[in-house]
């Protein structure tokens, strides 16, 4: 599927009050929607979409308790077959840049939806998609972040349809780049570091994590993620990150063990909310494997992970009961925990050294960039310097062990910038919902 929602919104030729053209349209019979089309070719289009929307309606409103979209002047939820305003194909959700109801606590505004004509062995899914776009406008328009908007939006199809999980492309690339944490997105990916993907769908995983294991099982997750973060100004506070602590008890407990997981995800050991995904092609990226009689060793990221960004490596002919340490050097102004994941079992810690006595022949460990004292997920993604060693024996043995290539400590940050972050919000608003292809 493609969606530009946020891209289009940062189009600077386009304005909130424009819409594509209309020379007919048809009304739902249960719900204030209405289709139109741009030619009369395009008519048929409507027979699809609007059954669609009254599915997303009735459930994603109806059933999961999501708010109802905010009307526009007309008390309708407009959507549109045009290629005018096509955003080069696929489909939108766009809404204006205002606090639309001001008594309700909420930075929220009505939108539409549009979709190009040719796009039409996708209508239904991308309905469902869409629509919650448009209940995410309603709710808190300022929130800049991918992640919350689109992995919310793909996880809200399988909510709606259990027969529609994330796309396979989606989940896989979302685990090919664990450096990006939940502030990264594809686009910054791609223009950053010229990989093509499309990670904050994939992103999803994050939402039906939250929903096993906080919510009911069956979508609340999403609505709790963005209920928990509203506000009624421009001023992004509570951001989702603060909103997912809120819903969690602790945001960073919660993506930690998230991290462990997530390393279990493409192998026999997927947890049981992620059992379809247990094949090789959806496994966590791994920056270095190495064998135990290669310890002690210093693994360097391929990419300096960003705040909440991980890095993994593998660790292989270890025997039963035998002990190793995980330690780092990384960046002092950063809070850094280190996970170890073997087979079923696993732990996190947040601090200098974990030590793990191995069940497994293989195990993954890994580090997170839990961000600074100052971290706020607002922020522009910023790579943080980071070593991560892997030695035999307990903490105390590690004393001593020669470090390769030198310490990254109080090295600070990289120049790497990303293309997020609230003052930019305007130009990443029209973001929302891509479905890019090739």
């Amino acid at each position: 599927m493609l969606c530009h929602t946020m891209l289009m919104m940062g189009l600077a030729s386009k304005g909130p009050a424009d819409r594509p053209p209309s020379v007919g349209s048809l009304d739902s019979t249960s719900h204030p929607v209405r289709c139109h089309w741009e030619e009369e070719e395009y008519a048929a289009h409507c027979d699809e979409i609007i059954p669609a929307i009254e599915e997303a309606w009735d459930v994603q409103v109806g059933e999961l308790g999501w708010p109802a979209p905010i009307p526009d002047s007309n008390g309708i939820l407009d959507i549109y077959v045009a290629t005018t305003y096509s955003g080069g194909g696929g489909a939108y959700t766009y809404g204006p840049y205002q606090d639309q109801v001001r008594s309700d606590g909420r930075m929220g505004t009505h939108a539409y939806i549009a979709i190009h004509p040719d796009y039409d062995e996708w209508i239904r899914w991308t309905m469902l998609h869409e629509f919650n776009h448009v209940l995410q406008f309603g709710i808190d328009v300022a929130e800049p972040a991918y992640v919350p908007w689109e992995g919310t939006a793909t996880a809200a199809e399988y909510w709606t349809d259990e027969t529609l999980p994330p796309e396979p492309e989606y989940l896989s690339d979302f685990q090919a780049s664990p450096f990006a944490g939940l502030i990264g997105d594809g686009w910054m990916l791609w223009d950053d570091y010229d990989i093509w993907s499309y990670y904050e769908y994939g992103a999803s995983l994050w939402l039906l994590h939250l929903d096993a294991w906080y919510g009911d099982g069956a979508g609340s997750a999403g609505l709790e993620l963005w209920m928990n973060g509203i506000q009624d100004s421009w001023t992004n506070e509570p951001d989702f990150i603060d909103a997912s602590g809120v819903f969690t008890g602790d945001w960073a407990s919660a993506w930690m063990d998230f991290s462990v997981e997530r390393a279990r995800i493409g192998t026999l050991d997927a947890p049981d909310w992620a059992a379809a995904w247990a094949d090789a092609e959806f496994a966590i990226a791994v920056d270095a494997s190495h064998d135990v009689a290669e310890l002690p060793v210093g693994i360097y990221p391929a990419f300096d992970p960003f705040q909440t960004g991980a890095v993994y490596a593998e660790i292989s002919g270890l025997s039963e009961g035998q002990e190793f340490t995980v330690s780092h050097d990384g960046d002092t102004s950063v809070r850094w925990a280190l996970l170890v994941v073997d087979g079923e079992d696993g732990d996190w810690v947040e601090g200098e050294s974990l030590t793990w006595f191995a069940t497994n022949e293989t195990v993954v460990v890994g580090a997170v960039n839990l961000g600074s004292g100052r971290f706020d997920a607002d922020q522009n993604p910023e790579g943080s310097k980071l070593i991560l060693r892997v030695h035999l024996g307990g903490a105390a043995d590690g004393v001593g062990v020669p470090k390769v290539g030198g310490c990254a400590c109080g090295t600070g940050v990289s120049g790497t910038t990303g293309s997020g972050g609230g003052a930019l919000w305007l130009g990443l608003l029209g973001l929302v919902g891509v479905r890019r292809r090739p």
